[in-house]
């Protein structure tokens, strides 16, 4: 079994000190394997599992990985290449004596019958159901947990807001929660990359020509992945009852939920995580994982300290050991910067400061961009301030993306030299930003519509940057917004910390108006240090090259203005902790 060991100096201990180690569950039993056992449905359809058992009579809780990836590619080392190999290590739990079913959604694998179609009404009654099979086997106590990351993990939201009585508890690990505006429509912008490469290699691909038995035979089900995520996508840009559909109901978990996330997954899974946290109303856990670190997710989710932490959370709820997991504080949030975990009882953290980092026309002279503006502390004063840009720039080039990003001649890409960026002077001492983040952007167009991208950069001290490069830096997260979906804010659901649309009736907005835009970018932690500068990046696009997977830039030709005066102060508000 594969596994990164995580640096010690930056990941925290998985046991409090002083704990006795004979609390935890060790490993004792081999593992039996019984493949292609049949679970039937409500419906009749039959899914195939396989079961891993202790080699030992009696009773055991169980722990339940609902894949649609297919479960008999579980001979695949615990490698970053293969993604799809979310389980973790299987042996690993059933020697310490846990049974693990990994189950073939319908339509996949070896389970012929139906159709696969992601988190559809049928696919959510299916995983009700297998938590109620599991439960009365004979080799089962009664009581199923559930494990595993990315799409096993939404799979374990799905399954626990049907309230399966023999749901134990559950461990989605780097869960996105809502398939609209977590994946597919970024603040009404369609993301390109990950619903199309994700679709078509790790879903089609693996199915038509990953050759999943392990011969040169074709796939056991022609009909298997004909269900099309990118058709799907593309003809459903609101947010309809497609989309509701298939968005969990945090209320409705009633559940132990230990919510893991990666800070990095920024456009995927991070605000689904730290939604779980906020609104699940039940004994809980969150931990937002450092996502600049050797390796990727997938090394630290299959390393030795993550197996105990999560063995810790089944011992307690599935076997009623007591492993101290209850009297630590809920939250372990890893701090970029400072590169190093820190625990917290709340979230978001209560000594929050929320504060607004103002934007303005002077030069901060450390971005080769369109504008050069800067980010002060001091609201503006000016009565007339703003930035006008043309687009699609005359830069802007194909070869990158199709994006926003220029080639420069040295083939290095450029992300800021031909948009607007605003740029803080550098900071006097180490300040530590924790939470949401919201971007109130005065803005108009010449057009009916227009987009927003940003990005938070932490940029470098001016003494590390090199003469004719991209400013050196690190981008933290991002936001976007289309802005003809502005105008159907949920003021129920939103928050002074993320403003909440609905994404459900866009309209046109007036050439030439100025419109105040309130933009969530999704959460971060990092603590910008003394000389480092702090840096909006904003524009009508980005670009693949450095955007996650990259979004639809369309067609546009137009002008947008930007303005930064005192009756249109245009601010980030960052949540900020005091020292």
């Amino acid at each position: 079994m594969y596994s990164t060991t995580l640096k010690p100096e930056i990941m925290r201990t998985m046991l409090p000190a002083g704990f006795p180690a004979d609390k935890l569950s060790k490993p004792q039993y081999k593992m039996v394997v019984e493949r292609d056992v049949w679970m039937t449905m409500r419906d009749g359809t039959k899914i195939a599992c396989n079961v891993y058992r202790p080699d030992a009579p009696g009773t055991f809780p169980a722990i339940h990985a609902a894949d649609s990836y297919q479960k008999d590619l579980d001979h695949l080392p615990l490698l970053p290449m293969f993604h799809m190999r979310e389980t973790n290590d299987i042996e690993y739990f059933v020697s310490r004596g846990y049974v693990f079913v990994h189950s073939d959604s319908r339509g996949t694998g070896h389970s012929p019958t139906g159709q696969w179609d992601m988190f559809g009404q049928e696919m959510q009654n299916d995983l009700y159901d297998m938590i109620e099979w599991i439960a009365v086997q004979p080799w089962c106590d009664g009581k199923v947990g559930m494990l595993g990351e990315s799409l096993l993990a939404w799979s374990q939201w799905f399954t626990a807001v049907q309230q399966p009585p023999h749901l134990t508890c559950i461990l989605p690990w780097d869960a996105g929660a809502d398939l609209y505006r977590d994946v597919a429509w970024h603040g009404g912008m369609m993301a390109v990359g990950f619903p199309t490469a994700w679709n078509m290699w790790e879903i089609r691909g693996h199915y038509r020509l990953g050759i999943p038995d392990r011969t040169l035979q074709p796939a056991p089900n022609p009909e298997m992945g004909k269900w099309d995520m990118v058709w799907n996508v593309i003809n459903h840009p609101t947010c309809d009852d497609f989309w509701k559909l298939r968005s969990p109901d945090f209320s409705k978990i009633q559940c132990p939920v230990f919510t893991v996330g990666a800070l990095h997954k920024v456009g995927l899974h991070l605000r689904g995580v730290v939604r779980g946290y906020e609104e699940v109303k039940t004994p809980k856990k969150m931990m937002l994982i450092h996502g600049v670190m050797d390796g990727d997710e997938m090394a630290i989710y299959n390393s030795p300290e993550m197996q105990l932490l999560m063995l810790r959370w089944y011992d307690h709820w599935l076997k009623g050991n007591d492993t101290g997991m209850m009297e630590e504080p809920p939250v372990s949030l890893f701090v970029r910067g400072a590169d190093e975990y820190r625990l917290y009882e709340e979230w978001p953290l209560p000594q929050t400061e929320y504060k607004k980092l103002y934007f303005n026309a002077a030069h901060s002279g450390a971005v080769d961009s369109l504008n050069d503006g800067s980010l002060s502390w001091d609201a503006p004063a000016e009565s007339d301030s703003s930035f006008s840009y043309h687009y699609p720039d005359q830069d802007w080039t194909h070869f990158s993306g199709g994006g926003t990003a220029i080639i420069q001649e040295n083939g290095v890409v450029y992300g800021q030299k031909r948009i607007p960026t605003f740029t803080s002077a550098p900071l006097e001492e180490d300040l530590q930003v924790t939470g949401s983040i919201v971007l109130v952007l005065y803005a108009s167009s010449d057009q009916i519509n227009t987009d927003f991208f940003c990005r938070l950069v932490d940029q470098l001290p001016d003494d590390q940057q090199i003469p004719g490069m991209p400013p050196a830096g690190l981008t933290l997260t991002r936001g976007w917004l289309k802005a003809s979906h502005a105008c159907t804010k949920n003021e129920e659901l939103s928050k002074p910390y993320r403003p909440y649309y609905r994404h459900d009736k866009p309209q046109a907005i007036e050439p030439g108006k100025i419109f105040k835009y309130e933009i969530e970018v999704w959460p971060t932690s990092n603590v910008f240090k003394k000389g480092h500068r702090i840096r909006i990046d904003v524009a009508c696009g980005d670009s693949p090259a450095l955007d996650f997977g990259g979004h639809y830039y369309g067609i546009k030709v137009g002008n947008d203005t930007y303005y930064h005066d005192k009756d249109h102060p245009s601010h980030v508000i960052l949540p900020v902790i005091p020292a």
